[in-house]
């Protein structure tokens, strides 16, 4: 228990016996057994307390993860398919999320990057529809000055 042998156990009960006397010696040890008990007893219960509060702590942390994920399933069923993106857009779309540094889904900082993609593909024409493409047909695209006839120049 604390290092004490048997012999020097002996030896403390033989000075104790002769210090306290026969009758005393009973009356001590039977009330530092029960002391010893009752320390055992809530030593026990005091572990017990705490286990019983470890796992019960623990069962509101899962509990709190399924909700939390069962909210994300639901969520994500509720979401709108997302048209297709344009070939352009969809090969940034991937380099960005291979981007250690995008922020978390949900934060303010996530849904202002959204807004600044989608007007940014809003404001950039699509490949194609360009000025030479509005043009008459078989324009080259390259402007040309058209001088007025009024008459003979001087």
């Amino acid at each position: 228990m604390f290092g004490i042998g048997s012999t020097e156990l002996l030896v403390i009960l033989l000075v104790a016996l002769i210090v306290l006397g026969p009758k005393s010696l009973a009356k001590v040890s039977r009330s530092l057994g029960k002391a010893m008990g009752e320390f055992r007893r809530v030593s026990t219960d005091f572990q017990r307390t705490l286990n019983a509060e470890s796992a019960e702590a623990d069962l509101r942390e899962q509990e709190a993860q399924r909700r939390r994920k069962e909210a994300a399933a639901t969520a994500a069923e509720e979401k709108p398919a997302p048209a297709q993106p344009a070939p352009e857009a969809a090969a940034a779309a991937t380099a960005d999320e291979s981007d250690s540094l995008t922020p978390p889904e949900g934060s303010p900082l996530a849904e202002a990057l959204a807004r600044a993609r989608a007007e940014a593909e809003a404001a950039t024409p699509p490949p194609g529809s360009g000025s030479a493409a509005q043009a008459a047909p078989g324009a080259s695209g390259v402007t040309s000055t058209v001088q007025p006839e009024d008459g003979p120049r001087a």
